[in-house]
């Protein structure tokens, strides 16, 4: 299977686990709020964050041998750092937004990263934009946007986070692009997760200093609860460091901007979770945004590379032309 295939499978794995999280990360949110109220929110998304990436930043080099000996080059650790910013801003935002909003609305204001990526992209001067990738980009923007219907948006502090969130996971996307193509993926993928776990141990620290009614008692009490504890473990093993280490590995393959409109899945795998756990309803509105999305990624990922195949045989014929004297000569 050549790479851009294998990259692109890797991906869609990627995006049907993230698709997941939203339901594992409300569960989560939920349960601390339950137990912790929602004025200690900040404790218990830092706790979440904390037990999320730092263990995952000990699997990878306990299953990778090439992560161990990738621990002791430098520039591994500042590209790690480089994505760790990305991650750790980014993740923070998603989950203080899911105290506000649905995970159908954070689904969407989360995909608004394809349009970012694409706007960050042409502004940097990574790439130009074709039409098709134009169109591409507006079609999953705007079918992830009615996935669940017209979207409720109220325009508060939630949302706006959640959009900022889109903001550094786009900015992160085109870095990951940069850092894997100069930096073992794997281990930079360990290194990001130590240095976003640490971030958030500190965070924890903080924010549970200024939260004194929360006991040492209310923590293990949370930690224990398996509506807690469960969605932790599922977000750690597969959100981080199976969907992470997949994405660093494989992302490199394509074009940054083609990567995020194949994880603008994402939303519809979230809406067809959503539905398997009796959160959302079939409904016209999903058939139609899911629709747009799918076709979106035809567009890109079918009609685009057809016209690159296709203006790469006319340069090689052109080529072989000229080797033969047809080429209209001096």
């Amino acid at each position: 299977m050549p790479p851009t295939q294998r990259a692109t499978l890797a991906l869609l794995v990627v995006a049907l686990i993230w698709g997941w999280t939203f339901v594992w990360m409300k569960q989560a949110t939920e349960a601390g709020q339950a137990l912790l109220g929602a004025d200690n929110a900040a404790v218990y998304i830092a706790l979440f964050m904390m037990l999320r990436f730092l263990p995952a930043a000990f699997m990878i080099p306990a299953f990778s041998q090439r992560a161990r000996q990738g621990l002791g080059q430098r520039g591994n650790w500042q590209g790690g750092a480089i994505l760790a910013g990305f991650v750790l801003a980014g993740f923070l935002l998603q989950m203080f937004g899911l105290e506000g909003v649905s995970p159908a609305v954070s689904a969407f204001l989360t995909s608004l990263y394809v349009p970012f990526t694409a706007l960050l992209g042409f502004l940097l001067g990574r790439r130009g934009m074709s039409k098709i990738l134009v169109v591409g980009v507006l079609m999953v923007t705007l079918g992830a946007s009615i996935i669940s219907g017209p979207p409720q948006l109220n325009f508060d502090l939630p949302e706006w986070l959640t959009v900022l969130c889109g903001l550094f996971f786009a900015g992160h996307i085109l870095s990951t692009d940069y850092v894997t193509k100069r930096h073992d993926p794997l281990t930079v993928t360990a290194t990001s997760f130590f240095f976003v776990g640490i971030g958030c141990l500190a965070l924890f620290a903080v924010q549970w200093r200024l939260h004194p009614s929360v006991s040492l008692e209310q923590i293990t009490q949370l930690l224990s609860t398996a509506s807690f504890a469960w969605p932790l473990a599922c977000c750690c093993i597969l959100g981080t460091a199976v969907a992470l280490s997949l994405l660093n590995y494989y992302q490199r393959e394509l074009d940054p901007v083609r990567a995020a409109i194949l994880f603008s899945l994402e939303p519809v795998f979230a809406a067809i979770i959503s539905l398997a756990y009796g959160k959302e309803e079939l409904s016209s509105w999903f058939l139609a945004g899911s629709g747009l999305v799918l076709l979106g990624n035809v567009a890109v990922e079918v009609i685009e590379k057809l016209k690159e195949r296709k203006a790469g045989a006319t340069v090689e014929n052109g080529g072989e032309a000229m080797e033969n004297g047809q080429g209209g000569g001096i």
